[in-house]
C-alpha cells in the first residue's frame, strides 16, 4: 500500500512510489514512518530489507519511527545504528534530521560495510 505522511497543517502529502518500485539510491536520504503493524508487514518483504541495507550500504542518513527498529533488525543492520540513523520520536526530531542531510552522506559508515 502507499501511504504519505501528514503534514503539521493537516495536509496529506501523498507518497509517489512504493518500497518496492523506488529503491533507495534513487534518494538522498530516507525516512521510515512506521507504524508496529507496518513494521512487521514490511520486515516479510525482501524489497523492504533491501531498501533498508541498500540505504545503509550506501551511507544514506535514515530517519526512523521506533517501529521500525523491526526491518532494521530483520534486514541485519539493527546492531549496527550509528549517528547517520536518527530516531524521529516527536516532531521536533525532523529539523535535526533535515540539517545532518546537508551532509549527503555518513562517510564514516563506508568502512564498517562489509562488500561481497
Amino acid at each position: 500500500m502507499i501511504g504519505g505522511v501528514q503534514a503539521s497543517d493537516g495536509t496529506l502529502i501523498e507518497a509517489q512510489q512504493k518500497i518496492n518500485g523506488g529503491p533507495s539510491v534513487l534518494y538522498d536520504a530516507v525516512t521510515l514512518l512506521l507504524s508496529p503493524d507496518g513494521a512487521k508487514l514490511l520486515a516479510q518483504e525482501a524489497t523492504a530489507r533491501d531498501f533498508v541495507v541498500d540505504a545503509f550500504a550506501h551511507a544514506k542518513f535514515i530517519g526512523y519511527t521506533q517501529p521500525a527498529t523491526a526491518l532494521f533488525d530483520k534486514a541485519g543492520v539493527g546492531q549496527n545504528l550509528d549517528a547517520a540513523c536518527i530516531s524521529l520520536g516527536k516532531p521536533a526530531d525532523a529539523a535535526g534530521f533535515i540539517k545532518a542531510c546537508a551532509a549527503l552522506r555518513f562517510w564514516e559508515r563506508e568502512s564498517r560495510v562489509s562488500v561481497v
